[in-house]
């Protein structure tokens, strides 16, 4: 988004929200700029129209990607549709769990960890698979949609950050494990 495309969403914003502290000076339009300019114009003008309409207080830049995120990203599965995704492939699975696990979600295969997770719980009881790993699956489940979902609400450079920091992190742990 440009700056002066910007300018108008700020003018809109000001003129719904009185607070004479909301964006007061240059200083902070220029925050408000470096943190939102990586949404598209038409996004972030949705976002804060949404916003508006439905919220009485000043916005965050948070409240802002946070809606701008909802409106670029997909809709993710409920956890029981979810579910139903990866029972289905646990029904396939004795035999073929990489190409099962293959077509789940991105937040499916997160919460799954592994073709051999599918492997092994289509080799379980069906009863045990319906209570304890369905609760497991839907507890994780939750945790990662939740999680990439605040990822996504970050700009790109920053989830590259986000990302290197977390390789980082996993590497120096798998060194100092082998200790």
């Amino acid at each position: 988004m440009e700056r002066d495309e910007f300018k108008i969403l700020v003018k809109a914003l000001k003129a719904t929200y009185s607070d004479p502290k909301f964006i007061a000076d240059s200083d902070a339009f220029d925050v408000w700029y470096v943190m939102l300019k990586d949404i598209p114009y038409e996004v972030c003008q949705m976002a804060i129209q949404k916003y508006i309409l439905t919220r009485p207080y000043n916005p965050t830049i948070a409240d802002i990607r946070e809606l701008a995120t909802e409106i670029m990203t997909p809709e993710t599965p409920n956890e029981g549709a979810a579910w139903s995704l990866v029972f289905k492939a646990i029904s396939n699975s004795s035999y073929h769990a990489e190409e099962e696990f293959n077509k789940l979600p991105k937040e499916c295969q997160k919460a799954v960890g592994s073709p051999r997770m599918l492997r092994e719980w289509a080799m379980m009881e069906i009863d045990q698979v319906n209570s304890v790993i369905q609760s497991n699956f839907m507890r994780s489940y939750r945790v990662e949609c939740k999680r990439s979902k605040e990822l996504e609400a970050l700009p790109e450079a920053m989830r590259e950050q986000v990302k290197a920091l977390s390789e980082r992190m996993s590497t120096k742990l798998l060194e100092n494990s082998d200790l």
